[in-house]
């Protein structure tokens, strides 16, 4: 690729550095000003039913975490880019975009779900076509390999939409789904990086740069912010893009890493907001309420019911998906429907441990 230059080869690590220190300070500049209006224009998420905080908290810190890492990877990628990065950069800012103001709007005036999931779709859509990432291959996972070009953009789109709704149900306590977000960055960065797909490379970079600016935040006990519909839906969709970029064809014919094991990789990087969604479903219909209903049944709400704090919940929940993560990529070499045997039985019997564990009374 023309952006990896022999230039940039020879100072590729300060060129990443470079990426994460300019997200990290533009996201860092932005969130006192978020902060200071939302309180100013009471443009502030109260406490519920559901909540684990006594008070009013500003919920626009999405926004900062977006103009933080897009523009640092957009600047990056001008300079040294040649069009089609560019262009494939732009595709996906533009369909990024889309969901951000939607989620801008829901945290300030709630929209219907149906509305969101319309706009969910058509962004995925958009990306897709925009992109020409789709999963094709499932590469012998439950005996399936080539997908039709028709069923494996309805199959893309659904993980899509998949991705960014469970990503933003495990928003529920403090530095969860930042934490999260910046392991799934950090894995798949470090995939893209040594294997040269550089655009990849600097919006998974850029991303941990917001992040962790975010979570510095979201920690505070004076200047706390929450991420908001706002980053939970830019933050997920940029996550099925990485995942999904990695398990496309046109990728995964570059990539060093031994490919029949992606698809096993990327449900271990997945595996939280995933087995959590699936099991909140399933007990919400067990009860006839709505799949969507809002409650206190995710995993982190058990952590948090035992008395952990939101840092230690959230790092045991981290440390798992780490675990998990790190197990795939240890038995890579047995038959791929054997690791799915081993990563399902392992992601079950991490992610259920907090459901039999009793309250101390």
């Amino acid at each position: 690729m023309n952006l990896f230059s022999s230039l940039l080869q020879e100072y590729l690590l300060l060129t990443f550095i470079a990426v994460f220190l300019t997200s990290y300070i533009i996201a860092s500049s932005v969130f006192p000003v978020i902060i200071y209006l939302s309180h100013i224009k009471k443009l502030t998420k109260k406490p519920n039913g559901r909540s684990s905080h006594s008070k009013a908290i500003p919920t626009l810190g999405g926004l900062a975490i977006f103009i933080g890492l897009s523009i640092s990877s957009s600047l990056i990628t001008i300079v040294l880019g040649d069009r089609t990065e560019v262009a494939e950069l732009l595709s996906v800012f533009v369909t990024t975009t889309i969901l951000l103001f939607v989620g801008i709007k829901d945290d300030l005036m709630e929209i219907s779900s149906r509305k969101k999931f319309f706009t969910q779709l058509v962004s995925a859509l958009l990306l897709i076509g925009l992109t020409g990432h789709y999963i094709s291959d499932f590469h012998g996972l439950l005996g399936i390999n080539f997908i039709p070009k028709g069923l494996a953009i309805i199959f893309t789109t659904f993980i899509y939409v998949l991705v960014i709704n469970a990503y933003n149900l495990i928003d529920g306590i403090d530095g969860l789904a930042s934490g999260l977000a910046i392991t799934i960055f950090g894995f798949c960065g470090f995939i893209f990086i040594t294997n040269n797909h550089c655009i990849d490379g600097f919006i998974s970079i850029a991303s941990i740069g917001g992040l962790v600016a975010f979570t510095r935040y979201n920690l505070s006990i004076d200047r706390k912010v929450f991420m908001g519909d706002t980053g939970s839906m830019v933050i997920g969709l940029l996550i099925a893009y990485q995942i999904i970029s990695l398990l496309s064809s046109e990728h995964i014919t570059g990539i060093n890493y031994q490919t029949s094991n992606m698809p096993i990789l990327a449900l271990a990087l997945l595996s939280y907001p995933m087995f959590d969604t699936l099991r909140v479903f399933i007990i919400r219909i067990k009860d006839k309420k709505s799949p969507f209903t809002a409650d206190r049944n995710h995993i982190h709400h058990k952590l948090i019911d035992l008395g952990l704090s939101h840092i230690k919940a959230s790092l045991i929940i981290i440390l798992g998906v780490i675990l998990l993560t790190i197990t795939s990529i240890l038995i890579q070499n047995l038959e791929i429907n054997h690791q799915l045997i081993v990563i399902l039985f392992l992601g079950i019997t991490v992610f259920s441990i907090p459901n039999y564990i009793k309250i101390k009374t």
